[in-house]
């Protein structure tokens, strides 16, 4: 494992705040974007399964801190829709548009019904009428996904050059 643990820790710390204290107040179709999920999921999507399952982690631990869910079951979630995308990505054909959209889709069914499973499991939720609301989170993460990659994408590029060997 790298060091990026040392820049997810803070930057979930605060995505976690602004996604309880800031976005509600701005749904996108009725919705908020998980940005900690999304961060995670572009993170793993560019550096591999290890690497977005740590962000993962940490993303479900912060959501976690700031909502009335109990600590790991948003972690739990996270990781296992995010690895399994990461997984999927390397048997799909490498696009930087159509595979991060349709990789967040299905990286938010996962994780979405898992979270719900372990919430009615724990009791947290008496039912699962909250699966009513995926179609929002599914349109809301698939709108808000492309932006995080490609700033993830870019900041990579500037950070990581490639090298050019003659």
């Amino acid at each position: 494992m790298s060091s990026s643990v040392y820049l997810a820790i803070p930057l979930m710390l605060v995505l976690g705040l602004v996604e309880t204290a800031v976005l509600p107040h701005f749904p996108i179709f009725g919705a908020a974007p998980q940005l900690a999920f999304l961060v995670a999921l572009a993170w793993g999507l560019l550096y591999g399964i290890e690497e977005g399952a740590v962000w993962a982690f940490f993303a479900g631990v912060f959501t976690d801190f700031f909502s009335i869910t109990p600590v790991g079951v948003s972690s739990l979630a996270f990781m296992v829709g995010i690895t399994a995308v990461v997984i999927a990505k390397q048997a799909l054909p490498k696009s930087r548009v159509l595979l991060p959209l349709a990789l967040a889709g299905l990286a938010t069914i996962i994780s979405f019904i898992l979270d719900i499973v372990l919430l009615r499991l724990f009791g947290t939720i008496a039912d699962f009428r909250s699966i009513t609301v995926l179609p929002t989170v599914i349109l809301t993460n698939v709108l808000a996904i492309l932006p995080v990659y490609w700033l993830f994408y870019l900041i990579n590029h500037m950070l990581r050059p490639r090298r050019v060997q003659l």
